[in-house]
């Protein structure tokens, strides 16, 4: 597919979207949850809501007419998780969240972005590929690194809209 969406937008989370986030999480398959967490694990309420708590990071939310289809965190170690919902995987909105956790973490001067994610998790791996991310095998999981030089510049996250 790889069609962009009309109409998405990209945002910093708030406190108040804890709820959306967990709809977002309640979509999620046994397999992609063990995917995102590299055991089988379903989020809490409390789970969520400390993503809305940006102390040690930062969430990104993709929004689509009223809805969370993507959530993506940067930590201060400059480790990012990402998910999207099922519905509206193939679209580019994994590629609109991690460019937007990419650019993040450039304004939090870290030098590194880094994931980690299961040797069979091909969605992720071929996203950390196509955005330049280096990409080392250990054994059952997969270290993408991308060195980046920060900015000090502020942007919009509302893009395709």
């Amino acid at each position: 597919m790889s069609e962009y969406i009309a109409g998405v937008t990209l945002r910093r989370a708030k406190e108040e979207d804890w709820n959306k986030i967990y709809e977002l999480y309640s979509t999620l398959s046994d397999d992609d949850l063990y995917l995102r967490y590299f055991h089988l694990y379903r989020p809490t309420v409390e789970d969520v809501k400390k993503l809305t708590n940006e102390n040690d990071h930062i969430t990104i939310l993709a929004e689509y007419n009223g809805k969370i289809i993507g959530e993506g965190t940067i930590y201060n170690d400059g480790e990012f998780s990402l998910v999207v919902h099922p519905e509206f995987r193939r679209y580019g909105i994994g590629s609109m969240i991690v460019k937007s956790l990419i650019n993040e973490g450039k304004r939090m001067g870290l030098k590194k972005i880094k994931f980690y994610t299961l040797s069979e998790n091909m969605p992720m791996i071929k996203l950390g590929r196509k955005l330049g991310f280096k990409l080392i095998n250990d054994e059952d999981e997969i270290y993408g690194e991308l060195i980046v030089n920060s900015i000090q510049s502020e942007s919009t996250y509302e893009i395709y809209a």
